[in-house]
């Protein structure tokens, strides 16, 4: 069975001209140099990786290339552009102006994509101060028995 990848999506190359373009650089295609290209990539693949960006076509090796697709939707590309705008900036000396749109839509990426971390309680664990029964029938969180755990 062959696995085609669908990534989709505009050019990576478009989000990083928008990403300069934030930063007040001109950001026309023959104006950027490789350079800048590798180092938008570079911001773009560390940036959604932190958030853990399911959709996003992330390189097997190496920074890529700016003619991959991303694989974002269309309702994201202002966001993540505005993104990694806000780690290219000081890089090259530019001071991001804020933009209200553009910051919206970044908060909005990073909650779409925010990792929610779960806890799991052990048995035996006290439900707290909290709990009406504590001193009655189930003072603790009455977690089941996995079959794979050995009996103790």
């Amino acid at each position: 069975m062959t696995v085609v990848p669908v990534f989709g999506g505009p050019k990576k190359r478009d989000i990083i001209q928008r990403a300069y373009g934030f930063c007040g650089q001109a950001a026309y295609e023959f104006e950027l140099t490789p350079e800048e290209y590798n180092a938008g990539l570079r911001a773009m693949n560390d940036q959604l990786a932190a958030c853990n960006c399911t959709t996003y076509n992330f390189p097997e090796y190496g920074d890529g290339n700016a003619e991959d697709e991303s694989g974002l939707a269309a309702n994201d590309i202002l966001g993540v552009s505005y993104y990694v705008a806000q780690l290219l900036a000081p890089q090259i000396g530019k001071t991001l102006t804020a933009s209200k749109p553009a910051s919206r839509a970044c908060d909005l990426f990073l909650m779409k994509w925010q990792a929610i971390p779960s806890v799991e309680l052990g048995r035996q664990t006290p439900r707290g101060a909290g709990n009406r029964y504590w001193n009655g029938p189930l003072p603790f969180f009455v977690a089941p028995v996995s079959e794979d755990e050995p009996a103790q």
